[in-house]
């Protein structure tokens, strides 16, 4: 298959970053299968493309001739069958759990032409073992968006062991379509680039406010003032799902060892389903999040950080 052969891509699951990948495709000019289990999902996702399409006209960001096209081709599907019953490529961005992921492909597989690419949105869990729920693991890769997708530039392309060349080859072509910067990651390990830097990150950010080091707002103001990161890490799970981060950690845990245990205070907060900005609350509570970045905790004048002027 070649770049020019794309034309419909389908999106399974319409969350945070299903529908934001959903947006990304559809302002690329693609037809877009937008799909979830239910029409309130999907529905959802829908009502969030339409609300950020508009925000990004209002920031001069897209011209509002460009609103009409993407909304247009975004169209809310329910059945698999209709959603994918026709589409070059796939891309999966269901929860984090192996048995749903298992599901959806097999249920896919019946589907879906035999020339469809199935791309994987997961957060850690190996490509390979998601590429056997299919007949096509040659088809089969990872093409990783990250939150939130409109505005993140970032795609990881990874290959399964069976991965063909050509699939690795057209996918990272259509990342540079969606207007992205597609890196290539040659193994398929746990975390694969980002998460296994970033995710570890997080956790070790709540076991110091656990293990009452520091508070919250003081580990942020040290991520942010001290490493020069856009944001605090504990904004940056509640932004990206806390769930999301623990769901990772698990795997990882599971797979490479003690160094990756999940706090208790994460553990708790997903068993809370407090899990960040899509349920209201999370590491801060979205009501005062607000202020809580625009207001810097202060250091004490001995760890102050140096001006650079």
């Amino acid at each position: 298959m070649d770049l020019d052969d794309i034309n419909t891509v389908a999106v399974l699951g319409a969350g945070n970053m299903g529908h934001g990948i959903a947006e990304v495709a559809a302002l690329a000019g693609y037809d877009v299968h937008l799909r979830d289990i239910n029409e309130e999902f999907v529905q959802d996702g829908y009502d969030q493309i339409e609300w950020s399409l508009g925000k990004l006209a209002e920031n001069d960001r897209i011209g509002k001739t460009s609103l009409r096209r993407p909304s247009s081709a975004s169209r809310p599907f329910v059945d698999m069958e209709e959603a994918c019953g026709d589409v070059d490529v796939v891309i999966e961005a269901v929860p984090e759990q192996m048995a749903i992921k298992q599901d959806v492909y097999e249920e896919l597989e019946s589907v879906a032409p035999d020339h469809t690419i199935f791309a994987t949105n997961t957060s850690s869990l190996s490509i390979t073992d998601l590429a056997e729920f299919t007949e096509r693991p040659e088809q089969f890769l990872r093409d990783a968006l990250f939150q939130p997708p409109v505005r993140m530039d970032l795609v990881e392309v990874i290959s399964g062991a069976e991965s063909a060349d050509e699939t690795l080859d057209v996918i990272e072509e259509l990342a540079d379509d969606f207007g992205k910067s597609p890196v290539r990651v040659h193994k398929d390990e746990p975390g694969f680039i980002v998460n296994r830097v970033l995710v570890p990150l997080m956790n070790e950010a709540t076991w110091l406010v656990h293990e009452d080091h520091a508070t919250i707002e003081e580990v942020d103001s040290t991520t942010k003032y001290g490493m020069g990161l856009p944001m605090g890490s504990f904004e940056l799970a509640d932004m990206t799902g806390i769930d999301i981060g623990y769901h990772v950690l698990e795997y990882m845990h599971d797979v490479l060892g003690d160094t990756y245990e999940p706090s208790p205070l994460f553990e708790q907060k997903v068993e809370n389903e407090n899990l960040g900005t899509k349920t209201g609350k999370g590491f801060y509570d979205t009501r005062t999040a607000r202020e809580q970045r625009s207001r810097p905790t202060k250091f004490p004048r001995s760890s102050r950080p140096v001006s650079s002027r």
